[in-house]
């Protein structure tokens, strides 16, 4: 009889425990939270950091800005446009592979930069091997918290942005001491060991029964004794593949997307900017260092603010997301009333840092307001992709408008002063731009 109630006993406590989560905010939750956030302060020096090795690349070697640029504009775009794929991949092997293959990938790209200097060499070693490393490590790690925590989860997704903000102030001073004491060689080889350190978080944030189960629903075409399997593998690709495209009838989750592209589109043409329009206005190198450093504070208070005021009896994170988002249009839209100021840039950078760090703190939050925690990865993939279209065509855009611009004001000028051969003058002028 004791037998028996034992065996009842035992079958009831397995049914609890499959329906409890009993590994989502508790225990294994918190170790997870720690690495996570351990390795968004190790990530931070090489996902923000390219301008200041772009400048010491374009000190020393001769090859043309335009070719060096190359670097950090691969290495940015491949960060959000392999969105998709990594979504892809997360659905297959889990987020904690993906975070460690993207850890060996960035210490892969430093280690073998430190033995060849040459820009050729590093258009392909930091710009397409380090933003593919970049995009597997980042874009899991809100997947991976999301999938651990339920109760209070948009709070600790939106201070894992703050961290970022934090990760950036720390990082580069660190990162100007060593290129000041090793060089740039030997700060890819220190870089190299600190993103060791991404594959040792990754291998902490080992998948939960939330992940698991997600994993099989997604990717049904397992082998019985797990054999790597190629027509398998290309299977369970089509199916993760054909659930993102799924994704596209949800007509709020597009008009996500498209003001995640809309507002990225602005906000990257007005960071690349910046600080060429405060050179025009007379000011020095060290004016320029200020309102960067005005920028990133008032960001990192942004994504503050929004983290603290998201989540249960807080805002809800789409108002939040649109308010912001307005303000953030208004102190645009009305900068012909205060330009003439001359610290105009000091508070455009700050209205435009705060009201730019909160969009970025609620992405992860609303995109599971919109379409659950079973499809985030593949919606969040697709967000960032989005992300990556509008920081790649906004300083396009806004270049060739500058462009068009003086090249027009240009023709005004010698079509009215220059007399007999106004023709001449404008070639000559324009290829001054």
């Amino acid at each position: 009889m004791l037998k028996f109630y034992g065996i009842i006993w035992h079958f009831k406590m397995s049914v609890d425990k499959e329906n409890t989560k009993y590994d989502v905010d508790r225990g294994q939750a918190w170790v997870v939270l720690v690495a996570v956030y351990s390795l968004v302060i190790f990530h931070c020096t090489t996902l923000y950091m390219n301008g200041l090795y772009l400048a010491v690349l374009a000190e020393h070697n001769h090859d043309g800005l335009t070719k060096i640029s190359m670097i950090g504009a691969l290495n940015s775009a491949l960060l959000c446009l392999l969105g998709p794929v990594v979504s892809v991949f997360m659905d297959i092997y889990s987020c904690r592979t993906c975070i460690v293959f993207g850890g060996f990938l960035l210490s892969i790209s430093y280690f073998t930069s430190f033995f060849i200097k040459s820009i050729n060499v590093y258009i392909f070693t930091i710009g397409i091997i380090g933003g593919t490393g970049n995009s597997f490590a980042a874009i899991p790690q809100s997947v991976i918290l999301s999938y651990h925590f339920e109760k209070c989860r948009n709070l600790i997704l939106s201070f894992k942005e703050v961290l970022i903000g934090v990760g950036i102030f720390i990082a580069s001073p660190i990162l100007l001491w060593f290129l000041d004491k090793f060089g740039l060689n030997g700060s890819f080889l220190i870089v190299c060991g600190m993103t060791l350190h991404i594959c040792v978080g990754g291998l902490i944030c080992a998948p939960n029964s939330e992940e698991r189960k997600l994993m099989k629903t997604k990717c049904k075409n397992q082998t019985e004794n797990n054999e790597a399997s190629f027509k398998v593998f290309l299977q369970n690709v089509k199916s993760s593949a054909m659930l993102s495209l799924r994704l596209f009838k949800n007509g709020s989750l597009i008009l996500f997307l498209l003001s995640t592209l809309a507002w990225n589109f602005a906000f990257s043409a007005f960071s690349l900017y910046l600080p060429r329009y405060m050179l025009t206005k007379g000011f020095g190198n060290m004016a320029v260092v200020t309102v960067m450093t005005v920028f990133g504070l008032c960001n990192t208070l942004g994504r503050l603010c929004a983290a603290t005021t998201v989540g249960k009896g807080g805002l809800d994170s789409n108002i939040l997301h649109i308010g912001m988002l307005g303000v953030l249009s208004l102190s645009a839209v009305l900068f012909p009333l205060y330009g003439r100021w001359s610290s105009a840039g000091f508070v455009l950078a700050a209205l435009t840092g705060v009201y730019s760090g909160g969009p970025n703190a609620l992405m992860t939050p609303i995109t599971i307001s919109l379409v659950g925690i079973d499809k985030l990865s593949s919606a969040l993939g697709l967000a960032y992709f989005f992300s990556g279209v509008g920081v790649l065509t906004g300083p396009l855009f806004l270049g060739f408008v500058v462009l068009l611009g003086v090249f027009c004001s240009l023709v005004a000028f010698n079509g009215k002063y220059s007399g007999k051969y106004p023709e001449i003058e404008i070639v000559e002028n324009s290829k001054l731009i």
